[in-house]
């Protein structure tokens, strides 16, 4: 397995994107200059790893999930916040989000699987 910078921040700006934050409210929270982040892409290199870990926090990924992309939940960063979120939940309340899911998942026939 090739573990280099540049895809490390290539999962770094999807993650913001999909968090709706940029690099500079990354780097100001985690207290780097914006360009050290710039640099680990162009320059190819892995961040140290206490940057990588404050990073996957800011994030809410895990660290594993930063270096190779992949997470062994074998969950999105968005289905493992979803998980998350259900998990704080009261029994009430994740009763009733099953229910709104199955009625979601009605909709598309098929015995309740998502069309493609």
């Amino acid at each position: 397995m090739n573990i280099n910078g540049h895809d490390i921040v290539k999962r770094i700006d999807n993650r913001l994107v999909a968090l709706g934050f940029g690099r500079k409210v990354l780097a100001i929270d985690l207290g780097i200059p914006k360009t050290t982040i710039s640099s680990w892409s162009i320059k190819s290199i892995v961040p140290r790893a206490d940057d990588l870990y404050r990073v996957a926090q800011f994030l809410k990924v895990p660290v594993v999930w930063l270096l190779t992309g992949e997470d062994e939940t074998g969950l999105t960063p968005e289905e493992r916040e979803l998980v998350d979120c259900y998990r704080r939940l009261d029994d009430r309340d994740r009763a009733e989000v099953v229910g709104i899911i199955a009625l979601k998942l009605e909709r598309y026939g098929q015995g309740g699987k998502a069309l493609a």
